[in-house]
């Protein structure tokens, strides 16, 4: 029954896909928007002599962003199993970043947080793409996936097959970019709440978040409304773009942390003459990745079973 379900609905995704605009898919509640070609703006800043060099910084940045996210998940798996009741903050759905289901995010709040995700999922990737092409490596398509055709739920770019022939260098490059990048516009955005044109990024928090510390309500659509366009726009880029590199920059397998730690295990041991075999990087990088899994989990679910 499943097999046929499936291929039901691989049917209707394919039919609805021959009518649909080119550079536009559909997949499994997702719309893609999406293009193969380039553009000169992207291959102007990736041929720049000093965009290798900016690419660098970005995996130092990646690097040590690293140990500082999970040494912050550590300590919130900690504090997790100290805490003797539950709050909004362990309930998983306030981990989804849907306006309405998670409370911190009301759905008066809405247009400033789907806005944000979109900064935040076209930097990291716009990134991506820019290491790419800075080192010779083809993009065979990049794009926006919507869920449900509104929701932004990432940015994407496929670089092809030649990505895996890259170098070390190059392939730690392209990974650790777009962290880097999101936290540049994380740092641009509090800026602007510092300055005199914004509330204060404390008064956007204890808006959004004080209130689950003195049992109090969600914020409302006139609290929202309270802190001006401007602010709600700053509070929420910073906001995600630091949850984005924060949480990319983790040592787990499927993320760009994951990849930058599995690199470097293979590169700079062999820069000084000696090599880690396969099976141990790969044993370090699944035991890094279960570890952060764990902590992760215990730092959401302790305070809900009582551990």
């Amino acid at each position: 029954m499943s097999r046929t379900l499936s291929s039901h609905v691989t049917a209707l995704e394919t039919a609805i896909n021959e009518r649909l605009p080119r550079g536009l898919k559909v997949g499994f509640l997702t719309l893609y928007w999406h293009s193969s070609r380039g553009t000169t703006a992207l291959d102007g800043i990736a041929d720049r002599p000093l965009w290798k060099r900016w690419s660098d910084i970005g995996v130092v940045t990646l690097v040590s962003l690293q140990v500082t996210a999970l040494a912050l998940v550590a300590t919130a798996a900690y504090l997790a199993l100290g805490q003797s009741r539950a709050t909004a903050l362990n309930d998983p759905a306030n981990t989804i970043a849907i306006p309405g289901l998670n409370a911190f995010m009301p759905v008066a709040a809405a247009p400033y947080i789907v806005a944000a995700l979109l900064v935040a999922t076209v930097v990291h990737e716009a990134g991506h793409a820019l290491a790419c092409r800075a080192e010779g490596i083809p993009v065979t398509e990049w794009g926006i996936a919507l869920f449900l055709g509104v929701v932004p739920l990432a940015a994407y770019v496929l670089p092809g097959e030649a990505l895996d022939a890259a170098s070390a260098r190059s392939k730690l490059r392209v990974y650790a970019i777009g962290t880097f990048h999101n936290l540049l516009v994380a740092a641009a955005a509090f800026a602007v709440l510092r300055s005199p044109f914004a509330a204060s990024p404390t008064e956007a928090y204890v808006t959004y978040f004080g209130w689950v510390f003195v049992d109090g309500a969600a914020p409302s659509a006139a609290s929202v409304a309270s802190l001006g366009a401007l602010t709600n726009l700053c509070f929420w880029v910073a906001l995600l773009n630091a949850n984005v590199a924060l949480m990319n920059a983790l040592p787990v397998t499927a993320l760009d942390g994951g990849r930058v730690l599995a690199i470097t295990l293979q590169w700079v041991p062999a820069l000084r003459g000696r090599a880690f075999g396969r099976p141990m990087r790969v044993l370090v990088v699944h035991s890094a990745s279960v570890l952060t899994v764990v902590l992760v989990a215990v730092a959401v679910f302790a305070p809900l079973v009582g551990l």
